[in-house]
């Protein structure tokens, strides 16, 4: 990043804030933002942790349809996919491409934890907020948070009959939803809500090879529908049931960087304008195999029931829930050659119970205890097939390395692998704040945990077409010494349990200005490689944090002003990571790590009519040592990984999606437009410095600095009833990556060497809205 770039960021932020500081005719208040980050129903700015929250209603005005759209406005947040799955990081701290692993950044919705990266796909409906709660989260949302966790809560039913239908048409992408739903009393002590979307969109992907999927075109379908019921004046029950279908057709991935004899090769595919697709844009060539398109099918369903019983002082919760998906999916692997493909299967149950007592916000003490379980299956099949005979000159070139004469064909196969796992965890957990004066207060968190897996593995080898066969099992795919798949068959168990916690001190200097020191450790939980090819490494560690904080959190200039700050140091164990090498991915615990940042947030009410709010992240995250991690290209084609023993140290090199500088600053203007309407104008600006993004500190998967400006222009109702809005998205029209990596070839030393593919993000768009409440 530039000083340029640098000093215009600071500027900008620094400008808007000054502003708050001149004297105004109108006096504005900023409206309180209540949280369940503690489990409870509290201030924002009375909760001794950094968070960012997000409202249901910026997320419909602005358009946002999933929580990787949510992400681009926090600074220092990360969701975007990649082939395999769902990058979730916070201050560059998230989970890589390998199923087995547990996220480093729990996702809960409506109290209830969500475990997949995939579920972070699912399109956002009917949303009251999202918390955003960054630092490890131990005590009270469990393992599986040490970067953080993701707290949404859904829209529940009110007391009086309403209703709302919402339609949207996004250009480029050729985007048509429609959102409908109605809400209100059933009876005098019971409550409902049911609420419906869909959305189809065409992608912004061309794919110009014959027959080949434009993308990534998405169809999404979900229903929901919600009961409360006072069953008495101490006993409520809230009951949820979800149904959604999210599929898409096509792939945003495309070669983008390739070298001539990587081109030659491309070249002998389908396509005949090959050419005119490589580079950073939004062509694409990309062929597969008959009846294997690029497709990406999800299911998903959740039942919960909770209920609250007050009893004296205390309250008692209980969350039980039951959810499951299944995913189908085939993917690319070699853009226009007919060559390589994988198609696989997941499914995954999960069953939670969690017991929740806490006592009232009185006295000077305040206290909650907890039990928690939960029981997990997961299941995932994979077909990869490798067919050299579609690529007539690799297959001679194959041959003339082996030396020998084999007949054209006699190197194509498939892998077959079979993954299944069961998990149990349960843990106890308590909190204790103790308001030791009006001003300063300590908080105390503990909670015990004890998980245990189990997993089977199979993978077979087999030629095109066959079925599994005892006398298949000693086929190896790929040409001898390469060995991209090898079968194997086992069965292994492990087991863990640990203690985690943490402590806060808050010190109030007046109603207005709050400041916290939190010291905490978490976990995430060690398991099993479900990508790994070659059986050379079956499970991985489980990865642990210790991360310090010092927070201020402020309302000022008579509550019309608001700045969150925090600066942070935490220190990270075993990390777990996954990187790509030669076809397959290698799963390791990657040493020690370090992160150190400062975060400030603010939002100003500079009139009745204007209003400005900005963000700033500053970070500096590095493996502190990782000696052991995979080649990059580059070194494996020169010989100096061979030279290093296979591996290369990374110590001292940046984390992934950290970027030194990220933040973004907009303004909202109000006002009326006539005796019965309002007109509302914003503008936002999103800066991101220069992103590493692949695993191996490969330079081709960096993502240079970047703006991206955003706008939105409503006409509205003053009552509230109809509102007809239009959005612009990224209108510089900036061409980003949210992923890249080698092709699976690369590292072979073939031809493909320095060939690369790159997730390409959405272009400018524009998306007409259109909504009436009643």
């Amino acid at each position: 990043m530039n000083n340029y770039k640098k000093s215009t960021l600071y500027a900008a932020i620094l400008v808007a804030s000054a502003a708050g500081n001149g004297a105004l005719a109108q006096a504005p208040i900023l409206e309180e933002v209540l949280v369940t980050a503690t489990k409870r129903v509290v201030g924002m700015q009375d909760v001794p942790i950094a968070l960012a929250v997000m409202s249901g209603a910026t997320i419909d005005e602005a358009g946002l349809r999933e929580l990787e759209d949510v992400a681009a406005y926090l600074p220092a947040v990360h969701v975007g996919e990649s082939t395999g799955g769902t990058q979730i990081f916070i201050r560059g701290i998230g989970s890589g491409n390998n199923r087995g692993f547990e996220q480093s950044v729990g996702t809960f919705v409506d109290g209830v934890y969500f475990g997949r990266d995939r579920n972070s796909r699912a399109a956002f409906l009917d949303v009251e907020r999202v918390e955003v709660l960054k630092g490890p989260q131990s005590t009270l949302f469990g393992k599986n948070t040490v970067a953080g966790a993701i707290n949404i809560t859904s829209r529940r039913p009110g007391d009086e009959f309403e209703g709302y239908i919402e339609g949207s048409y996004e250009t480029e992408v050729e985007g048509f939803g429609v959102t409908a739903a109605i809400s209100g009393p059933l009876t005098g002590t019971l409550r409902g809500r049911l609420v419906g979307k869909f959305y189809d969109d065409k992608g912004w992907m061309e794919n110009q090879a014959p027959g080949g999927e434009d993308g990534p075109q998405q169809e999404n379908r979900v229903v929901r529908g919600v009961l409360e019921w006072d069953a008495t004046d101490n006993l409520s029950f809230f009951l949820k049931a979800e149904h959604g279908e999210f599929n898409v057709k096509g792939r945003s991935s495309k070669i983008s960087l390739s070298s001539p004899t990587a081109n030659a090769l491309f070249g002998f595919g389908n396509d005949p304008d090959l050419g005119s697709s490589l580079g950073f844009n939004t062509q694409k060539s990309s062929s597969t195999f008959a009846g294997r398109p690029e497709v990406d099918k999800n299911k998903s369903d959740i039942l919960q029931l909770t209920f609250d019983y007050q009893l004296a002082n205390h309250n008692l919760r209980s969350i039980t829930a039951y959810t499951d998906y299944e995913v189908d999916a085939c993917s690319d692997s070699e853009g226009p050659l007919k060559f390589i493909d994988t198609c696989g299967s997941e499914t995954h149950e999960q069953f939670t119970q969690e017991f929740i007592l806490s006592s009232e916000f009185s006295g000077s003490v305040e206290y909650l205890a907890g039990l928690y379980y939960q029981q997990a299956e997961l299941y995932a099949d994979s077909n990869a097939r490798m067919f050299p005979s579609g690529v007539l000159p690799l297959e001679n070139f194959l041959f003339a390395t082996l030396g020998l004469p084999l007949p054209s064909g006699s190197l194509d196969s498939e892998a077959i692998g079979t993954f299944k796992q069961t998990s149990e965890t349960w843990s106890a957990f308590g909190q204790l704040t103790w308001h030791m004066t009006d001003r300063l207060s300590t908080t105390i968190g503990i909670r015990y945990s004890d998980d245990q897996k189990d997993v089977d593995k199979v993978q077979l080898v087999v030629a095109p077409g066959e079925t599994v066969a005892d006398p298949l099992r000693t086929l190896v795919m790929g040409p001898a010494g390469l060995n991209f798949r090898v079968p194997y068959d086992y069965s292994e168990s492990r087991g863990e349990d640990h203690v985690t916690g943490g402590i806060q001190i808050q010190y109030d200097f007046n109603d207005d200005v709050m400041t916290y020191l939190s010291l905490s450790n978490g976990y995430k939980a060690g398991g099993f490689d479900v990508t790994n090819a070659l059986d050379v490494s079956r499970d991985f560690e489980d990865e642990s944090v210790v991360n310090v904080e010092v927070g201020a959190k402020m309302e000022l200039w008579d509550n019309r002003a608001r700045i969150n700050m925090a600066i942070f140091n935490a220190k990270f164990g075993d990390l777990q990571v996954s990187s790509a090498e030669s076809g397959t991915f290698t799963v390791t615990n990657a040493g020690e790590s370090s992160v150190t940042g400062f975060e400030l947030d603010f939002l100003v009410a500079l009139t009745e009519s204007i209003t400005v709010n900005g963000a700033l992240a500053l970070l500096d995250a590095e493996y502190d040592d990782y000696q052991g991690a995979a080649c990059t290209v580059g070194q494996r084609v020169s010989g100096e990984c061979a030279a290093a023993g296979g591996v290369q140290d990374m110590s001292g090199t940046p984390l992934q999606f950290a970027p030194d500088v990220s933040g973004n600053i907009g303004v909202t203007y109000r006002a009326p437009l006539t005796n019965s309407t309002d007109l509302i104008l914003s503008v936002d600006a999103l800066y991101s410095d220069d992103i590493l993004i692949g695993p191996d500190a490969d330079r081709n998967t960096i993502q240079d600095s970047y703006w991206k400006m955003n706008a939105r222009i409503a006409w509205q109702a003053n009552d509230g009833t109809w509102v007809l809005a239009l959005v612009g998205k990224n209108l510089t029209d900036e061409t980003t990556f949210n992923w890249a990596n080698d092709v699976p070839m690369s590292g072979a030393g073939f031809g493909f060497e320095n060939a690369y593919y790159h997730h390409i993000e959405k272009p400018r768009t524009y998306e007409f809205q259109a909504r009436y409440n009643f």
